[in-house]
């Protein structure tokens, strides 16, 4: 297990587990610095502070935002910014407004199908979070559309499937540009969602002002690994860690901090953070 994970997800967004559950299940697994990176919120951090300040934990605001490089789907992960800043919150309240229209749109396509669910039923799974796929996918299953959420994404939800539905994205330069006046950085999450060729995007994204690439990510191969190594040395981009744990029983999950990180990496990626950002999470002594 790493003592760093920086890419874990909420019932603030589309998780399973609490903000409270997901920092102490990352302290009995070893983890000991952190990052929740719900999308398009930061309405879980305050929960999961009071958690990690009582677990001896030390957490660092972050945040998934989804951008558009040309026709890629390309998400960044956020990191030590001021989660109170009005220009931010109203930026991230926007975006969930997208999400809802986006579900409606979802929703329409699915009842096309014959696979009627109710909008009012997706948001009662989704509660106090920021509505996404998953939750979509959780009403298919109740509904016996079909036997798994996973199976809901590879059928229906996925990239490209029938009620695949685009939704309003910022340009990813105005996206790291918004974090950056907020004192935070900006790396880039799971490259290898981009497509087979992703190198040409990341560094249309290196372009844009990204500081850094997800490189130590949950089931990458050794050779993945080094493929993203090689990418950040060429483009002088720092390096970061997560599982993307979510909860949801996929067959590619990993557990909080089972992901190849070693802790000089995490040391190299603190420091960075440290360096940069507004809000480490460090304590000051």
């Amino acid at each position: 297990m790493a003592t760093g994970d920086f890419h874990l997800h909420s019932t603030a967004s589309d998780g399973v587990h609490s903000p409270t559950w997901v920092m102490e299940t990352a302290a009995k697994n070893g983890v000991r610095v952190l990052s929740l990176t719900d999308h398009d919120t930061t309405d879980g951090l305050a929960e999961a502070r009071r958690a990690a300040d009582r677990l001896g934990l030390r957490l660092i605001p972050g945040m998934e935002i989804s951008t558009d490089v040309g026709k890629v789907d390309a998400h960044l992960l956020a990191f030590g910014f001021d989660a109170s800043a009005r220009e931010l919150q109203e930026f991230m309240r926007s975006m969930r407004e997208g999400r809802k229209e986006r579900l409606r749109a979802i929703i329409r396509i699915l009842g096309d199908h014959g696979m009627p669910i109710t909008e009012a039923r997706v948001l009662e799974i989704a509660g106090e979070a920021s509505v996404g796929r998953p939750h979509v996918a959780r009403a298919l299953v109740e509904q016996g559309y079909v036997r798994s959420v996973q199976e809901a994404f590879d059928l229906w939800l996925g990239n490209g499937k029938p009620a695949d539905v685009n939704r309003e994205r910022l340009d990813p330069a105005d996206s790291i540009d918004l974090i950056h006046r907020h004192g935070g950085v900006v790396f880039i999450a799971h490259a290898v969602y981009m497509g087979e060729d992703y190198a040409e995007p990341v560094k249309q994204l290196v372009a844009a002002g990204a500081d850094g690439i997800e490189t130590y990510y949950k089931n990458y191969s050794p050779e993945t690994v080094a493929y993203h190594e090689k990418l950040a040395a060429k483009h002088g981009l720092a390096r970061s860690g997560g599982s993307d744990y979510h909860g949801l029983g996929n067959p590619d999950d990993r557990e909080i901090g089972d992901i190849p990180f070693e802790d000089s990496h995490v040391t190299a990626f603190l420091r960075f953070i440290e360096e940069n950002c507004a809000d480490s999470g460090k304590k000051a002594p």
